[in-house]
């Protein structure tokens, strides 16, 4: 498995901005990616970061979509008023699929 990881700065008060267009637009999108296996969305609102993971099957399903990549990077940035600071790639070494509390 495979990671492709952005760092993103997005204003904190932009943020629920950021996670519409995700939910709305770009995961649809991705979801009908080859090799496609999930993702994960992180903010950090007290210091305008984000932080997005998409993981892939392979590193060739990874790269074979790279274009499509760099134009949800571009319109989620666009989106949320914010811009991509960096795009990393990594093999998966250990995962755990762990179940989140509830939340309330």
């Amino acid at each position: 498995m495979f990671a492709r990881v952005s760092e993103w700065s997005v204003p904190p008060e932009r943020q629920d901005e950021a996670l519409r267009a995700a939910e709305e637009h770009i995961v649809p999108s991705l979801r009908m990616q080859s090799g496609y296996l999930g993702d994960w969305l992180f903010g950090d609102r007290e210091n305008g970061r984000m932080l997005t993971v998409t993981l892939w099957e392979s590193e060739e399903a990874m790269h074979a979509t790279d274009e499509h990549a760099h134009w949800y990077r571009t319109y989620g940035a666009q989106d949320a008023g914010g811009r991509v600071e960096s795009t990393r790639f990594f093999e998966v070494l250990r995962s755990e699929n762990v179940s989140a509390p509830p939340q309330g």
